[in-house]
């Protein structure tokens, strides 16, 4: 990892909206007024935005099923131990992978990644020319990378801003607060609620992440 890129792992950073993704929010208020409010209460919108790579992915891994906070935490230690790459992981000892904080089954689906990448089965710089289908089927094919974040991925490093990531618990529930539903919508109730916004999804999580982060604060 270059410095600059340490530097953005390690602070957890959110960075305002690029031009596209604003302009993606816009459609999205202007054809559900009910997101508007998310800004109107939480602020200016501000997003996760990490350098495509192995390290991102990792750091993606290490997210799932944990709260952002705890994720960051063990992400901190691991770049302090560890070099981020293919090579970097597949040599380093369980024992020191799971000191860090990874559980037996996050360090098995990272060194099954690292092989698959030094391998040549996953290629991260050809998910660019891949549609979204196809770049989900690419990573999922690993063991341990599921459909979340093989999304998150799609989402946060290439910007694909169809990309929906809508098993994510903050997700569900920012949206079950913002339209006051009594239950928290299972993945496939979101994806129903909002499949006419389609292909602008993507900034339907960024605005729900954000409003989630709001009420948690609050």
């Amino acid at each position: 990892m270059l410095p600059s890129e340490v530097d953005r792992f390690a602070s957890d950073a959110l960075f305002p909206p690029s031009a596209e993704l604003r302009e993606a929010v816009t459609v999205v208020s202007d054809r559900e007024p009910v997101f508007q409010q998310i800004e109107a209460t939480a602020g200016p919108l501000l997003v996760r935005s990490w350098p495509a790579g192995f390290a991102s992915l990792l750091r993606i891994i290490l997210g799932q099923q944990l709260s952002s906070r705890a994720a960051q935490a063990i992400f901190q230690r691991l770049i302090q131990q560890v070099d981020l790459t293919p090579v970097g992981i597949s040599a380093a000892p369980a024992p020191s992978l799971k000191q860090v904080g990874l559980s037996r089954a996050k360090i098995a689906t990272c060194q099954r990644l690292a092989a698959a990448i030094m391998a040549g089965q996953v290629n991260l710089d050809q998910l660019p020319s891949l549609s979204d289908a196809e770049a989900i089927a690419h990573l999922t094919q690993i063991k341990g990378i599921g459909v979340w974040t093989a999304e998150v991925y799609l989402l946060f490093c290439l910007e694909r801003l169809n990309s929906f990531p809508a098993s994510d618990l903050a997700v569900q529930a920012g949206y079950q607060r913002l339209q006051n539903w009594e239950q928290r919508p299972k993945r496939p109730e979101l994806l129903a609620a909002t499949d006419h916004l389609v292909p602008y999804r993507g900034a339907i999580a960024h605005l729900l992440w954000h409003y989630y982060r709001h009420l948690m604060r609050r």
